[in-house]
Order: structure tokens, then C-alpha cells, then sequence
């Protein structure tokens, strides 16, 4: 439907998480085909695979709940338990395209389960060498975003309660 080379930019935020790496590799096969000469994306996908464990996936789904529960294991927020973001690198390399950075973050909790990847065609303006970032501070950012975002207006012209003489947000 959507002709090849035409497309400048793609987004993908907290759905491609779920799929399979089959489903993400056709994804980004197709994508190699849309991307203009400098087209980029960014894609939010799962990297729970980096955690992989054999032993784990064979406990009982009550043990794990309890492990969860007693802190000992992080729940996996329905990730794709077999991506992860090396493998999303060799599917760019193998697609004509390049990563330019991934960020790998956590999901409420601990493990850095998801990814943030960014590419573009393979000798685009953008390429070079890919820069890899853990930030296991994700979710504590994001907090501190959201809470500092309600010193700002909802819409232009409006007031919030810091405006009107409420005491000045606390960070959390």
C-alpha cells in the first residue's frame, strides 16, 4: 500500500513489545523497503530475551508468582520473552539498515527489559557507530517528568494550581 522509499520518519511506542522476534524481524524487512534515502525510526520493542533463563521458565507459574511477589523475580509485563536488542541490531544489518543508538530501560522494576532503538538506512546521514545506553533509571524519570509537567498548563491560557497559589510541586 504505502510505496517504497516514500516514508521519512516511523514510530512504534509500547505495542511492538508483545510480538515475537519473527513478527519484529518482518517489521523491520519491510520498513528497509519504505524508508527514504535518509529515512530513520524509532521502535519500542522488548529486550526480556537478555534475561532468558532456562531454569526460570520451567518453574510453575505459582512459584513464579510467589518469586514475584517476594521480590526475588520481576514480573515480565507480557513482553516478548524472545527479543532482545542485539537481535533487532542483526536485523537492521541484515535489512539494509543501521542502528544509530538503543536505550535499554526498565519496566517497573529492575531489568532493563525494554529497548528504545533508533536507525536509519544504512549509509544515511544519520549512521554511524551505535551508541548503546542502559539506563536502569528509567521509571524514576519518568516519575519526575510527570510530576514536574503539572507546573505547566493543560492548554495555553489556563491556570494550574502552582499559578494560583498552591505551594510549588515536591519532587517525589
Amino acid at each position: 500500500m504505502i510505496p517504497d522509499r516514500s516514508i521519512d520518519f516511523v514510530f512504534s511506542f509500547d505495542s511492538l513489545v508483545h510480538v515475537t522476534r519473527e513478527t519484529v524481524g518482518a517489521y523491520v524487512r519491510q520498513l528497509a523497503n519504505k524508508l527514504n534515502e535518509d529515512g530513520a525510526g524509532f521502535i519500542h520493542h522488548s529486550n526480556l530475551g537478555e534475561y532468558a533463563s532456562p531454569i526460570v521458565e520451567r518453574l510453575p507459574r505459582r512459584a513464579k508468582k510467589l518469586l514475584i511477589k517476594a521480590k526475588i523475580l520481576d514480573q515480565d509485563y507480557q513482553r516478548a520473552p524472545d527479543m532482545t536488542a542485539e537481535l533487532f541490531r542483526s536485523y537492521c544489518a541484515g535489512s539494509g539498515l543501521s542502528c544509530v543508538c538503543q536505550e535499554l530501560v526498565n519496566w517497573r522494576g529492575r531489568r532493563l527489559i525494554d529497548c528504545f532503538t533508533t536507525f536509519a538506512r544504512a549509509g544515511s546521514k544519520w549512521t554511524g557507530d551505535c551508541r548503546m545506553l542502559r539506563n536502569p533509571d528509567f521509571m524514576r524519570e519518568a516519575r519526575l517528568i510527570r510530576h514536574w509537567s503539572q507546573a505547566y498548563p493543560a492548554k495555553p491560557g489556563t491556570r494550574n494550581a502552582s499559578q494560583m497559589g498552591a505551594d510549588e510541586p515536591k519532587p517525589p
